[in-house]
């Protein structure tokens, strides 16, 4: 089995972690039961690279563990039925039991690495230890203040954002779910200056996946307190944010806060959650104290992490509809006597500490880019299709592929686009011109890949004039890729080539003040030109107009509801997206379901979807 196995290595159908995995697992094994110990160990591993927390053996079983379709490659091997795979594994001595230290962990149907099944567990005890006893909260004090901090709140309509402020204010634990311009930075900044008068001496921190969803993140804060307070400062209110490696010490091999260490604050409340992966969402509630408050912010709608889970939507229910407890309604109708209870619907325990924020005040339901999103993330591939072609508004364009490249309108948006920083006479223009526009796309590589768009453009942008020939050249857009702490970049900064007073070539960037900082190029961490970048990497970011691109209906695998929903709600004013009408259609259907238990252990109970 492990010269099969090296055969699909060799032919890139699995990744190399898995087949040496495979191979320590069955030269551990008796070996009667090598080969099907082996298959099983690349299987999980192959998964957990493609984003699954685990397998669920009722989907595998009888089914072959690595299906290709060429016929050169070799003949694939099956898995057993459910009952002897199980069976099978339970006699691995590889194969631990919920709870044990094992390379492999086997609870109920799904098999784990056991490192993601303590994960897993360690986030799934952790929630609902802090949701054990509520907080007691006296109702009328805290009416009084949210209606203060909430002016604008009509007392005919409960308000999204004042509910949600209710709704975390009574948790150590809370989510508070939206789409973009639903307000949940505004949201957050009022619950912490309620938070603050009920406790001033509250030490609390703010953080982020990445450093510019970090400091997208301050930022916000920062212009939500100037609106209030003619203070340049407000006691208690954080000065600084941090990328959650950094708040938990990482020095590239182990975190420095940890069960043994934790961190010294009373509530951590953390941007773009939908962005972090099991493994860190499990590091960062072991390295909390119990008694601290987690309140963390995100659309449950976009996409999950790059590395394996989906915590935030496993935690949401995956968009199902939130139904609250009677103690939960009870406490709501209190502070809001305009809020109807209803019969309860049996709904997990987690259901009350989340909150879903559903008015955009960035663009409205009935506006071409709100009503394409909603119809996107219902999964209404033709009523989209139909909206974007027919669209009278200035807000939605449809451009159908013609070919391998670009066609020349979109290619056209492009180059005028990007010409109006070019033009600039400062780089404080340039940077403010090139954030109002971008191009997004699915993939890497390809036709209409990241790194062949980038190329593309600047050689169409070069054949215009507007740009040098070199690789570096005054006006080449760059993403960081890695953080550099020593040099205060971090990945998904982007800045852009430019000259010093001394006509010397650096690259530019947004100091945390929003003044520009030069880099020299010498010091400048792995980076990547930004005119186009993954639908993954332009998350928590926001422009003008984009243009998204979407690749052959060929590519499936990358398609999906998440990918097209979280690439159209990056823009504010205009959306135009190429693509093939198959592509699109595919694009709205394909839900990404990845394998976890999470979900179900919260309770959630989820109807199988398209998955991959």
């Amino acid at each position: 089995m492990l010269t099969l196995l090296r055969k699909l290595l060799d032919l890139q159908q699995i990744q190399p972690l898995s087949f040496f995995f495979a191979r320590f697992i069955a030269e551990h094994c008796d070996p009667e039961m090598a080969d099907l110990a082996a298959c099983s160990a690349a299987l999980v591993c192959e998964r957990n690279q493609e984003g699954d927390v685990c397998i669920d053996l009722k989907r595998y079983a009888g089914q072959a563990f690595f299906p290709v379709h060429e016929a050169s490659n070799p003949p694939q091997p099956v898995a057993p039925s459910l009952v002897a795979w199980r069976t099978s594994l339970h006699k691995l001595t590889c194969v631990g039991q919920a709870g044990s230290m094992n390379p492999l962990i086997l609870e109920g149907n799904r098999l784990y690495l056991g490192k993601y099944w303590h994960a897993e567990q360690q986030i799934y005890t952790a929630i609902t230890a802090r949701l054990e006893q509520p907080l007691v909260i006296a109702s009328g004090v805290l009416q009084q203040r949210l209606q203060s901090l909430f002016p604008e709140s009509d007392s005919g309509k409960i308000n999204d954002q004042q509910q949600a402020a209710a709704i975390a204010i009574r948790h150590r634990f809370a989510v508070i779910s939206g789409g973009p311009g639903t307000g949940k930075t505004t949201t957050v900044y009022r619950l912490l200056r309620l938070l603050l008068k009920q406790q001033p001496a509250l030490k609390v921190v703010l953080a982020a996946p990445t450093g510019k969803a970090a400091a997208r993140l301050l930022n916000a804060i920062q212009e939500h307190q100037k609106t209030v307070s003619a203070s340049p400062t407000e006691p208690g209110i954080p000065l600084q944010t941090h990328t959650l490696h950094r708040l938990l010490g990482f020095n590239g091999r182990s975190f420095r806060y940890h069960r043994g260490n934790q961190l010294a604050l009373d509530c951590l409340i953390v941007d773009e959650a939908s962005m972090i992966d099991l493994a860190l969402m499990a590091q960062l509630f072991d390295a909390l104290p119990t008694n601290a408050r987690l309140i963390l912010l995100g659309d449950r709608d976009q996409l999950a992490a790059v590395e394996a889970g989906n915590v935030l939507g496993d935690i949401t229910g995956h968009g199902q509809e939130l139904h609250y407890s009677q103690s939960q309604q009870h406490y709501l109708h209190a502070l809001f006597p305009q809020w109807t209870t209803t019969t309860n619907t049996q709904s997990p325990a987690v259901t009350d500490c989340i909150a879903q924020l559903q008015t955009s005040y960035r663009f409205s339901a009935d506006t071409g880019i709100g009503r394409l999103a909603i119809l996107v993330n219902r999964g209404q591939g033709s009523a989209a299709l139909e909206l974007l072609q027919h669209d009278t508004s200035t807000q939605l364009q449809w451009l159908p592929t013609t070919g391998q490249c670009l066609q020349p309108q979109a290619m056209d948006w492009i180059i005028n686009g990007y010409s109006q920083y070019l033009y600039c006479r400062t780089i404080t223009d340039a940077l403010d011109a090139f954030e109002q526009l971008r191009v997004l796309t699915a993939l890497h590589h390809g036709p209409y890949g990241e790194r062949e768009l980038n190329h593309n453009i600047h050689q169409q942008l070069t054949v215009a004039g507007l740009l040098g020939k070199q690789r570096y050249c005054r006006g080449v857009p760059v993403m960081i890729l890695k953080n550099d702490y020593e040099i205060g970049l971090f990945n998904g900064d982007t800045g852009i080539l430019w000259e010093d007073e001394e006509e010397r070539l650096c690259a530019w960037f947004r100091a945390v003040d929003q003044s520009p900082r030069a880099i020299p190029l010498a010091r400048l961490p792995n980076h990547c030109p930004a005119w186009a970048l993954t639908v993954h990497k332009a998350q928590g970011s926001e422009f003008s107009e984009i243009l998204l691109v979407l690749p052959d209906a060929d590519s499936s695998s990358v398609l999906s509801r998440e990918l097209v929903y979280t690439g159209i709600t990056r823009a504010r004013q205009r959306v135009l997206i190429h693509g093939s009408e198959q592509a699109f259609r595919l694009g709205c259907r394909n839900r990404i379901q990845r394998s976890s238990g999470l979900a179900d252990k919260l309770g959630w109970t989820l109807q199988q979807q398209d998955s991959r």
